[in-house]
């Protein structure tokens, strides 16, 4: 039984799907010498046979994951007729696809592990397929294609986090988060880290409080609101994260020593001035 798919979509994506296919190999297995132009892995499901390049031969068995390369010449045959094999294989491409496949951390040709989620990601993106086949979506291939990538990540030991780091992924929170009523213990949980010592290493990094970096941020934030939106003072303060208007009028006024309705008319009065 042999099932395969190619994906005749021209794409110039960052990753996508080139094919994908399962076979259950009857008789003498040998495949063709080709070089590819794109990456291409294949897991053995059953029995055993041989990998083939640059002058080596490697025997390879169930649990075994093979890759090819792009411009690699690569030849794999299974010669005993009493050992025909099985194998599913996914084929893929893109801009960033060799940045892709190094985030798993596979750096040979041969792996010798157990993978039945990448098993299980073809077969379900076959079946996919034949369910609709009028109808396939590429941002759907290329979530198989992710998540057979994903299956092949290896565990690897965790390096100590930088406090630097930690103070970086810190501000991508607060960047993203502001307009949430998001508090200290928000990003100490998403860090996983310690009040005391997050307070420690962010102040270093940034020079403020965290409390008062958040403060500031929110202000910094409703100054181009101000600027350039007509929203109201309430509307600024609620995008900001501060859904207390007297509250964040109050702030405002401390950090910038200016109420946010006078900071609005000095910025009315420029404008007429131009």
């Amino acid at each position: 039984m042999r099932k395969e798919y190619y994906n005749t979509e021209n794409q110039m994506l960052d990753l996508y799907m080139i094919n994908c296919g399962y076979e259950d190999c009857i008789d003498n297995f040998v495949s063709f010498s080709s070089i590819r132009n794109y990456y291409l892995i294949h897991y053995i499901t059953k029995g055993s046979g041989y990998y083939e390049t640059n002058g080596q031969k490697t025997h390879i068995a169930a649990g075994d994951i093979f890759l090819i390369s792009p411009g690699q010449l690569v030849r794999y045959t299974s010669p005993d007729p009493k050992d025909t094999w099985s194998f599913c294989w996914i084929g893929f491409s893109g801009n960033k696809a060799k940045e892709y496949l190094n985030l798993t951390g596979i750096t040979a040709d041969i792996e010798r592990s157990v993978n039945i989620l990448f098993y299980r990601n073809i077969m379900e993106c076959l079946a996919y397929i034949e369910d609709n086949k009028n109808n396939i979506s590429q941002l759907k291939l290329n979530t198989y294609v992710l998540n057979c990538l994903l299956s092949l990540t290896k565990n690897t030991v965790s390096k100590p986090v930088r406090a630097e780091t930690h103070a970086e992924r810190a501000l991508s929170y607060i960047e993203y988060n502001y307009g949430n009523e998001i508090t200290i213990k928000d990003v100490c949980t998403y860090l996983n880290l310690d009040r005391t010592y997050f307070y420690r290493i962010f102040k270093k990094h940034t020079g403020m409080a965290p409390e008062q970096y958040i403060m500031h941020y929110r202000i910094r934030k409703s100054l181009e609101l101000l600027q350039y939106s007509k929203h109201s003072i309430s509307e600024i303060a609620s995008s900001v994260g501060i859904n207390n208007v007297y509250y964040f009028s109050r702030l405002f006024r401390k950090i910038m020593n200016i109420s946010p309705t006078e900071y609005r008319k000095t910025l009315d009065k420029t404008k007429i001035l131009q």
